[in-house]
């Protein structure tokens, strides 16, 4: 496969921008650091998010807690009266009385 001619364009383009004088070789060097420093001094006022999370446990398990009762509270309890399936011919409610558990 051949080069592309837009990648030597881009090329010179670049080379062109180290020529202006606004390109410093020792730029670089220890640029990770700095930034890292300025991300360091930016979150030191903040707390992290995990301590956040570990405040708000209590929160959340009452939540858990009210919503159980509350689901335990609103189920309806349905009793199928004996006399009414055990008349003749309902064999299949009696079946599915026995299978679902009601």
């Amino acid at each position: 496969m051949g080069k592309d001619p837009k990648d030597e364009g881009l090329d010179r383009l670049f080379a062109a921008a180290r020529k202006a004088g606004f390109y410093k070789p020792g730029a670089e060097y220890g640029f990770e650091a700095r930034v890292a420093a300025k991300v360091r001094t930016k979150r030191e006022g903040r707390p992290p998010f995990f301590l956040w999370a570990w405040r708000l446990i209590p929160v959340f398990v009452s939540i858990v807690i009210v919503l159980g009762i509350w689901i335990y509270t609103s189920q309806r309890s349905q009793r199928i009266d004996l006399s009414a399936v055990s008349s003749i011919g309902s064999e299949e409610t009696m079946l599915t009385a026995f299978l679902t558990g009601e």
